[in-house]
């Protein structure tokens, strides 16, 4: 499969300005299949829903955006200061959200997320407000092809590394804290500690999938910070299957792709684009609590090693 992957953009390639168009999906929907993977660290692996997730892939945007448009920064620099930065907004975030629980969890990683959207929106000056950063600079050696390679590279080390994350005693320990957080704490795990390590790791994934759409749109918009942002990633969880480290990944890559399908039969077919979503979450939630990775497993009668 790996191997698919790597000599997709090749082939499509051959395709002129239609496999052009496709290597552009298809390098979208690696990124998002990471910012799908990232949240997905606190919400199936941790059970902590968030609704404000978009704020620290906004946050890796707008370093990149902001490293290379305004301060001249190389992009390998940016793409290293994006997860950083993104990591240190969410340890100051989730410092306050992992104090509580449940609902007031979820509207407190809302409220952040809508005040870092708010504060962009308004900082004019700094972030372009509205209007966002746009022409941020591209190296000369990545076109189409060689910016799809990149992606899939760092999205195969970020998959390695939270395999390691999820399988390590760190990772034991916060799908305890998941099961039951009373007897978590009572055997001795710091259930807030702990649970505020994720948010950061989250936050930084996050971060970096965010800083790598900047540079692939070539630009950094609010949009990007704001709450129906955080959306996306808990659908493509959902559909996906959220108890596996590449349920997420591949819900968002289906999600994507239907919704570029519907777009290239008929464009008023994007206008039906919630209702269709909305049935897709009907059925998953009645009938495939596990997503596709569930039915999958159900199916084959194979688990995820």
């Amino acid at each position: 499969m790996t191997a698919l992957l790597f000599a997709l953009p090749f082939v499509l390639a051959q395709l002129g300005r239609t496999g052009e168009y496709w290597i552009w999906v298809t390098t979208e929907m690696i990124i998002s299949a990471l910012f799908a993977m990232s949240l997905n660290l606190i919400l199936g692996y941790g059970g902590m829903v968030s609704f404000g997730h978009a704020a620290f892939f906004g946050v890796g945007a707008y370093t990149v955006a902001l490293l290379m448009k305004k301060a001249g920064a190389p992009l390998y620099l940016a793409l290293l200061a994006a997860p950083l930065v993104s990591a240190f907004a969410a340890a100051i975030i989730g410092w306050f959200c992992v104090r509580l629980i449940g609902l007031y969890f979820a509207i407190l990683t809302l409220a952040f997320g809508q005040l870092l959207y708010m504060v962009a929106f308004q900082w004019y000056t700094f972030t372009g407000g509205d209007d966002g950063i746009h022409g941020v600079p591209r190296p000369e050696f990545l076109g189409p092809v060689n910016y799809y390679l990149l992606c899939l590279i760092l999205f195969l080390v970020c998959l390695l590394i939270m395999r390691m994350i999820i399988n390590s005693s760190f990772g034991l320990s916060i799908r305890s804290i998941r099961e039951n957080m009373d007897r978590a704490n009572f055997i001795g795990i710091n259930v807030k500690k702990y649970q505020w390590i994720n948010f950061i790791i989250a936050g930084a994934f996050a971060g970096l999938a965010g800083g790598l759409l900047a540079e692939l749109n070539r630009f950094a918009q609010t949009e990007f910070l704001h709450w129906s942002k955080s959306a996306e990633p808990i659908l493509a969880s959902l559909v996906g299957g959220m108890y596996s480290i590449l349920g997420p990944a591949i819900g968002s890559t289906v999600l994507i792709f239907l919704k570029i399908v519907l777009q290239q039969l008929h464009k008023s077919m994007v206008d039906l684009w919630a209702i269709i979503l909305g049935g897709i979450l009907l059925l998953v939630v009645l009938f495939a609590p596990g997503g596709l990775v569930g039915i999958y497993q159900r199916i084959f009668g194979r688990s995820e090693s």
